[in-house]
């Protein structure tokens, strides 16, 4: 059954290929190439098929084919799946903070003009960007809370880094349920709060693979930078009571993962 399955999806994914391919090349560019001339014509066909037409596209085919209910995936802000989550941590938002700082990590600058301009400088020549702005994913509704990261090497191209959501530790809720990690979640500072983190590494610059936008290309093992992340708290000395949440392994885009969430206290 999963076979004939597989087969209809890449059926269906073929046709709306062609679809997509005849709509870009009769639709869209021809008539801009009518209008100006063809090296603006490519660049506008490319701004609107990337960042505007094919996003919304593919959400309507996910949502056709109910691919994606994995409950523990990020989200871009086209509602497409992004970064896995992958650590989940517990402890109040200045111990989350003193154990990356411990652990010699940077807490990223929000993301505006000012950063994402000094970021492509730092990009373009080379240079160390220690506090480099991260893009926006989605998780309960909103974009991360702040994220830390560790350079590799001169520039912001690599790099490990994860984003935290907060959230408050309430045990009636069923967090295996993919409904529960759309939710918006009101935040109670009166109860203990966990940290959902999702952990990748950025190897470079290059297109998404559905809708061609540019941004950070990320290693697809998420398991090796989980435990690298883990592995650098565990040296400050500050976490405790490690645990491994197992949902199951998952393939899903250029993600290949045992499926394992590390979830552990952070110590005073």
């Amino acid at each position: 059954m999963n076979i004939f399955r597989r087969i209809a999806e890449r059926i269906v994914a073929a046709g709306f290929s062609l679809a997509v391919l005849w709509l870009v090349v009769t639709q869209i560019f021809e008539r801009l190439d009518q209008r100006m001339p063809a090296f603006l014509a490519g660049v506008l066909t490319y701004i609107v098929v990337a960042y505007s037409l094919l996003p919304r596209l593919i959400q309507f085919v996910l949502m056709v084919l109910r691919r994606g209910r994995v409950p523990r995936f990020t989200r871009t802000g086209d509602g497409l799946l992004a970064d896995p989550v992958n650590i989940i941590l517990i402890g109040s938002e200045e111990m989350l903070r003193h154990i990356f700082v411990s652990a010699g990590w940077y807490e990223a600058e929000p993301l505006t003009f000012k950063s994402a301009t000094k970021m492509i400088w730092a990009f373009v020549n080379n240079k160390p960007y220690q506090t480099a702005p991260f893009s926006s994913l989605y998780l309960f509704g909103r974009r991360q809370d702040f994220g830390f990261q560790q350079p590799i090497g001169k520039s912001p191209r690599h790099r490990h880094h994860i984003r935290f959501w907060a959230a408050n530790l309430d045990p009636e809720k069923d967090i295996t349920n993919f409904k529960y990690w759309l939710q918006t979640h009101a935040l109670d500072p009166n109860q203990p709060v966990m940290w959902v983190g999702s952990g990748t590494k950025d190897i470079g610059f290059g297109l998404t693979r559905h809708t061609y936008q540019i941004s950070h290309k990320v290693d697809k093992n998420i398991d090796q930078e989980r435990d690298h992340i883990i592995a650098a708290l565990r040296q400050t000395g500050l976490l405790t009571q490690e645990h491994y949440f197992d949902p199951g392994k998952f393939i899903v885009g250029k993600y290949k993962s045992d499926g394992r969430i590390l979830t552990a206290y952070i110590e005073k």
